[in-house]
């Protein structure tokens, strides 16, 4: 198995992990916010429902920065999300969408290239092998989290906040947007 292979079995795996994770929320569960009683930000609303947007315009931002020559912005995230928010199953098919062309973009890549380097959202350059690893993660962290979540809290009949407005919020002053 070549490096690029190992590295395309874990994201299909650690995605596995994150589908199983949200296997069977209802969008009442989805919209249900955990209380955020701590100093930290953490990337979203603290509901299942912006967590999965949040993994979602990830992929899409790394990959398209990364790997497509910045063919989507943030903004374009922004204004996709704003067209089905706060509706759970379109969320789900985004989520969907977001896998796909992540592992689009980086399908070409041999293992000579995991060592150079490649735009990051944050205006740096990375290594192709830490952009690719790094999404990996992400996936199984809020895999993680979304399964305590799940089990931490019930449901909610009142939509959680706009995950359209928060990534105008918090990225609009990127180098992509």
């Amino acid at each position: 198995m070549t490096a690029v292979e190992l590295l395309k079995a874990e994201s299909d795996l650690a995605y596995a992990d994150l589908l199983t994770a949200l296997d069977g929320v209802t969008e009442k569960q989805a919209w249900a916010i955990l209380p955020n009683l701590g100093p930290d930000y953490l990337h979203t609303d603290a509901s299942i429902h912006g967590i999965a947007l949040h993994i979602a315009s990830c992929k899409f931002m790394y990959g398209s920065i990364g790997f497509r020559n910045t063919e989507i912005r943030w903004r374009e995230c922004a204004d996709r999300i704003e067209t089905f928010e706060p509706s759970w199953a379109p969320a789900l098919t985004y989520l969907e969408e977001s896998q796909k062309y992540w592992k689009a973009s980086w399908e070409n890549l041999s293992d000579s290239q995991l060592e150079e380097e490649y735009p990051h959202f944050s205006g740096k350059t990375w290594p192709a092998r830490k952009l690719i690893r790094t999404v990996t993660q992400h996936d199984i962290y809020h895999a993680g989290q979304i399964a305590v979540i799940r089990y931490g809290i019930g449901e909610s009949d009142k939509p959680p906040l706009s995950v359209a407005e928060d990534i105008r919020k918090y990225c609009a002053e990127l180098p992509d947007w």
